[in-house]
């Protein structure tokens, strides 16, 4: 035993002595490479990830509650489309009327609008009437009605006059509409509703009378006065001369023998198309028709029954309510 101790301390000993390991160049090279190699990263403080954490959350709820403001948002569109004036979601109707206008740009397709709005505010009316509605809610209708009435029917006869004649008897026949539908509601509307709506039956008339006197001077040499009112552009007040026709040359190698004085003399064959001054019956009542050649029959248009509109319209200045600086008469 106490051989096999001598003989590992002596084994220790001699390993003690031998020289292992790297040399000096190689333990120098190691210590350089050490030194100049970049310094560990330093961890994510504790305070920055706590930072970081809360603007994330300040951020996806803020994404939530947007989210949610136009949801909510697109259900009161939606819920708004059958409010009625009184109503809490009426505000939300209008302004999104307001927008769509915002979002038409042609000038008829903009006065087309304003006159459905128009129309649409009587359909409400009458449902005020059927719930026995209060005489606020209905004068709220009436105003919107006046707004929307003035502005379309401005923008109409403005658009007509300029570009498209045929736009008159349509704008005619709304305002004989809603007139008509107003006339056949107003016992029905309380107190200062029903004053308002006698105020609002004549501006429709007005607007009816506008529109077919501009109608009555198409075909005309001047169509309008050049000067405008609340309601568009006035009609002339000469005398209506007929504007040239624009004539179609005959084809080359034809001839076109003159009418004899029989045949000048000769009435118009039943069936042919009178001249804009004469093919336009009375429409409202209380306007004359214009003077027919002889031997002819001015057409009727019969009267719609219950409805008797008083123009022509001598009335004295009335100014609309809640429409500050418009005034007919």
């Amino acid at each position: 035993m106490g051989d096999d101790l001598a003989e590992d301390l002596a084994i220790v000993e001699l390993l003690r002595r031998m020289d292992v390991g790297p040399d000096a160049d190689t333990r120098e090279r190691m210590k350089q490479r050490i030194l100049a190699a970049p310094p560990p990263e330093k961890p994510l403080a504790l305070s920055s990830v706590r930072r970081v954490g809360a603007r994330a959350r300040v951020a996806v709820a803020a994404a939530a509650v947007l989210c949610l403001l136009m949801s909510l948002g697109g259900m009161s569109v939606l819920l708004s489309r059958d409010a009625l004036p009184g109503d809490p979601l009426y505000g939300i109707k209008r302004t999104t009327e307001g927008a769509s206008l915002g979002l038409t740009f042609d000038e008829e397709s903009r006065a087309l609008k304003h006159l459905e709005f128009a129309a649409a505010r009587v359909t409400e009316m009458e449902t005020l009437a059927d719930r026995s509605s209060d005489a606020e809610s209905q004068l709220r209708a009436l105003s919107d009605l006046d707004a929307d009435a003035v502005e379309g029917a401005r923008k109409l006869t403005t658009y007509a006059t300029t570009s498209d004649e045929r736009a008159l008897p349509s704008l005619r026949d709304w305002a004989l509409g809603q007139y008509e539908k107003l006339g056949t509601l107003r016992p029905r509307l309380p107190g200062e509703a029903g004053k308002h709506a006698d105020t609002t039956m004549w501006l429709l008339a007005s607007i009816a009378q506008r529109a077919h006197d501009l109608t009555a001077r198409i075909g005309c040499t001047t169509l309008t006065s050049g000067e405008s009112d609340p309601l568009g552009p006035l009609p002339a007040k000469d005398e209506c001369t007929a504007a040239p026709q624009a004539t179609q040359p005959p084809p080359t190698g034809t001839t076109t023998a003159p009418l004899t004085p029989a045949e000048q003399d000769q009435p118009a064959e039943p069936g042919a198309t009178p001249s804009p001054a004469t093919q336009l019956p009375s429409i409202l009542p209380g306007t004359s028709t214009p003077p027919t050649s002889p031997g002819t029959q001015p057409q009727q248009t019969p009267a719609k029954p219950e409805i008797t509109i008083p123009l022509p319209l001598p009335l004295p200045s009335i100014d609309l309510p809640l429409l500050p600086g418009i005034s007919f008469g």
